[in-house]
């Protein structure tokens, strides 16, 4: 029992070490003398020598990537895939586990339909001003800027003193703010509303669109929002420099209007009048991204 508790305290004080001299981000050989400290020479040929029970930890590390991105809003209204993003990002080792990132997105997501509106839109001014007797099909594009400050676990990566694995597996959570600005296509270049009709696939409602998407969605307000983020990840070790990284982060904010639409409607029974019903969730912002990473020290 003696001997687990101290495998474990070595595992917890070697992965969130206060020590500047620790790992990289991107993985790093153990054999590799140029990542040594002057400071752990010593240690590090002792170890080389079978000297010594463990290899120098290299030196501090910093990672630079850039990534290209498919965005998304979970939200009232059907995502269309994919939108396109891309951002950059700086992330810096603090041990053998945890490492900090400050990252940068930018991100155009659209969506459309399912549903046929057929009441006059209650309480959304910009679908209202269009179609004050409904029959349309929700539409919308929004784009985000994105900030956040992140923490990347590394999940496989566990047993420090060997050579860290080509595949990384890491875990991310977060904080930041975004800011984004959502726009609809409520009519086409003449000026006047689509002919919709009930009983349109998405697929048809997005042949009628001209895409030009030149009216203010609803707000409730400021549209810069703060913001927690987690997710999943996978890099694959090109070289001692670079790797390239798949990831997939969500991004939740406390507003339902990134998508356009905060109510639904339902008429009562004997009645002819719509009412507007806020939905019970808010949207959601989903970063899926390609990414290359080069290590720097």
């Amino acid at each position: 029992m003696k001997k687990k508790l101290l495998i474990v305290a070595l595992l917890l004080l070697s992965a969130f070490a206060a020590d500047a001299q620790v790992s990289s981000p991107g993985g790093y050989d153990w054999r590799d003398s140029s990542v040594v400290p002057p400071a752990r020479m010593e240690q590090h040929f002792e170890f080389m020598n079978n000297q010594y029970n463990f290899p120098a930890q290299p030196r501090s590390q910093w990672e630079l990537g850039i990534k290209l991105g498919a965005p998304t809003v979970s939200g009232d209204v059907d995502a269309s895939f994919p939108g396109f993003g891309f951002g950059l990002h700086a992330r810096k080792a603090l041990g053998y586990v945890l490492s900090v990132r400050g990252e940068y997105t930018y991100g155009n997501a659209r969506g459309v339909g399912p549903t046929h509106i057929a009441v006059r839109p209650i309480l959304n001014p910009a679908w209202e001003s269009r179609y004050p007797g409904g029959n349309f099909y929700y539409n919308y594009k929004t784009s985000v800027h994105e900030f956040s400050l992140q923490g990347v676990v590394n999940l496989n990566n566990i047993s420090f003193h060997r050579a860290e694995p080509k595949v990384l597996l890491h875990a991310i959570f977060g904080a930041g703010f975004l800011l984004y600005d959502t726009k609809i296509d409520a009519q086409n270049a003449a000026g006047a509303g689509y002919a919709f009709a009930p009983g349109m696939t998405k697929g048809v409602v997005r042949g009628l669109l001209d895409g030009t998407y030149e009216t203010n969605a609803t707000t409730s307000g400021s549209r810069l929002k703060p913001t927690t983020t987690f997710g999943l990840g996978a890099s694959f070790k090109v070289s001692n420099k670079v790797n390239v990284s798949l990831e997939n982060r969500f991004v939740m904010t406390r507003d339902d209007l990134m998508d356009g639409v905060k109510y639904y409607y339902a008429t009562p029974a004997g009645s002819n009048a719509a009412v507007p019903i806020v939905s019970n969730r808010n949207d959601l912002y989903n970063f899926l991204s390609f990414g290359v990473n080069i290590n720097l020290f």
